[in-house]
């Protein structure tokens, strides 16, 4: 409401200096309607009403307008209605005050009251479009959509085609459940108002799954139309398919219209957490308008999708740049990716290349982004040597606690890592060991954890499973992780089998009753309804505190009524 109310005010303030200079009688009172503007954006509702009564001679239009909207703010919105009937006697072909007119009849629920105001600007219109657009528009806000439907089946006839209502006739399909005319209206009206694609958007996203495919086929139809592919695009991105989405802009023919699509897809995949789609959206903005920008934001989309190699291939042309914004932006980027792939020694050169164009500061922080390329080259000793020639700080001792970790020294780790604000899920598992358990020294935990740190999924399981005696106060904590691991790679043997280590050996550790629900699910997905039950059972019955309770009680349900997982 406040956006709605802003809007109408930045219109009123645009209408006024529209008119200003175009009426005569505006010189004898040149500053009356921007003066109640600016009373009403003040809040003294009663003097900006007073100011733009004042001013209905000079500028109509803004002064109708604020007069209504004054009106709703005081909650006298029917008070509008015998200024308007006065000014209608006089001006009976203005649209404006027919509008505002309907406008306040709906909103007031007198539907017979405003049915008449509609037929009689159609008396005096009777081949004008707006009136039934105006109206139908009020009764589809309304949900009268079969009342809408009347008026605009008059309109047909009346205009001899939809050609001026094309707006309206996608509402009413949308409305009425007819998904797939209503895309074939939203096409046809954004030839001629490319912006409406966010009202197509919002108006076509109920469609249900079942013929969301037909709505794309609408979109997708020849010709190629840059904006009905920009609305498809939108629609995939709220069904939660970005990846589609992107299908359907990235065979657009490269124009400056195309990467203005591909950027702008690129800033909502963005804002979605789609990484990778926003990287490809920027890289084919990039092929055809080559900027520093459009790769940055290309490559750092790539890094955080866990794409290092196309974020350096991204930054390439930009690699020989020396300028202070190169160094600023694009460097730190390449040395990020490089040593994301684990070539440190690459990234340290990098360094070393631009070390007097640096301050301290950055040079430290890149030195820091090196080190972890070392450790995901599993090289610690030189991850160590590269923090050593670094100063002392925050973010340098919480690196050094990494390391101390990959290394197996629990008891550094423990002291250094205390007050991290890490939200990695692997980072977290660390911490929750190092609160967990009290051994000071591990050395087959370290590696664990590195390999997790190296993304080498495989290895890690097996090697969290061979390190859990080494910290028996967390060897559920360690089994769990590994059985997640297995689990993730569809390898529900291995699972089952930790799982059922946990449940059998450590009963009392946090992680048995989540043991036992995944341990069910996983059952229950391959099909041994009658095995997920008595889990189930069985986890509700020894763990009836455990937060998980609802969720098995759940999985229950479905395992009883033979539902499929999902």
């Amino acid at each position: 409401m406040r956006r709605s109310r802003s809007a109408a005010i930045a219109f009123t303030f645009a209408w006024v200096l529209t008119l200003a200079p175009q009426a005569a009688r505006a010189q004898a009172q040149p500053g009356l309607p921007m003066r109640a503007l600016e009373l009403e954006q003040a809040g003294q509702w009663r003097e900006a009403l007073s100011a733009y009564r004042a001013a209905l001679d000079e500028s109509t239009t803004a002064a109708i307008l604020g007069i209504e909207r004054i009106y709703d703010q005081l909650g006298k919105r029917d008070s509008v209605l015998p200024l308007i009937d006065s000014m209608i006697t006089k001006r009976p072909r203005e649209p404006m005050l027919r509008t505002v007119q309907l406008r306040t009849l709906s909103y007031l629920h007198r539907d017979e009251a405003a049915a008449g105001a509609f037929e009689r600007w159609l008396q005096i219109a009777p081949r004008e479009a707006t009136p039934y657009r105006e109206y139908a528009r009020l009764l589809l806000d309304a949900g009268r959509a079969a009342s809408a439907d009347t008026v605009l089946q008059r309109a047909q006839r009346a205009l001899g085609g939809t050609k001026d209502i094309t707006v309206e006739m996608a509402q009413l399909r949308a409305a009425t459940g007819l998904w797939e005319l209503s895309a074939q209206s939203w096409r046809e009206a954004m030839v001629a108002s490319p912006y409406l694609d966010q009202a197509a958007v919002f108006s076509l996203f109920p469609t249900p799954d079942s013929v969301r495919g037909a709505v794309r086929q609408v979109f997708r139809a020849p010709p190629v139309q840059v904006e009905a592919r920009r609305a498809l695009a939108l629609l995939e991105l709220r069904w939660s398919s970005a990846r589609e989405g992107w299908v359907a802009l990235r065979d657009l023919p490269p124009s400056d219209d195309a990467v203005k699509a591909w950027t702008e897809f690129g800033d909502e995949a963005e804002a979605s957490g789609a990484w990778l789609v926003a990287r490809d959206a920027f890289a084919a903005a990039l092929a055809h308008s080559p900027t520093r920008e459009l790769a940055v934001r290309a490559a750092n989309d790539a890094l955080s999708g866990a794409d290092p190699s196309s974020a350096v291939k991204l930054l390439e042309p930009y690699a020989a740049a020396t300028d202070s914004e190169s160094v600023r932006t694009v460097l730190p980027l390449r040395v990020r990716a490089l040593s994301a792939l684990g070539r440190a020694a690459d990234a340290e050169a990098l360094i070393n290349a631009n070390a007097s164009r640096l301050d301290s500061l950055a040079h430290v922080r890149l030195v820091r982004m090196a080190a972890w390329g070392w450790v995901r080259a599993g090289d610690l000793a030189k991850a160590r040597a590269a923090m050593g020639t670094t100063p002392t700080g925050e973010d340098e001792d919480r690196t050094m606690g990494w390391i101390s970790l990959y290394e197996g020294d629990l008891k550094s780790a423990r002291r250094i890592l205390k007050r991290t604000a890490e939200t990695d899920p692997d980072l977290l598992l660390a911490l929750a060991l190092l609160g967990r358990t009290k051994v000071d020294s591990a050395p087959d935990v370290g590696s664990a954890f590195l390999a997790l740190a190296r993304a080498d999924s495989a290895p890690a399981a097996t090697k969290l499973v061979a390190a859990a005696p080494q910290v028996p106060d967390a060897s559920a904590l360690l089994l769990n992780a590994a059985a997640r691991i297995y689990s993730a790679r569809h390898d529900d043997s291995a699972a089952i089998a930790l799982w059922e280590r946990i449940v059998k050996d450590f009963a009392s550790a946090p992680e048995a009753a989540e043991a036992e629900l995944e341990w069910a699910r996983t059952l229950r997905r391959r099909g041994d309804r009658a095995g997920a039950v008595q889990h189930l059972e069985h986890m509700i019955l020894t763990y009836p505190r455990s937060a998980l309770v609802p969720q098995a009680r759940r999985e229950l349900d479905l395992a009883r009524q033979s539902v499929p997982s999902i």
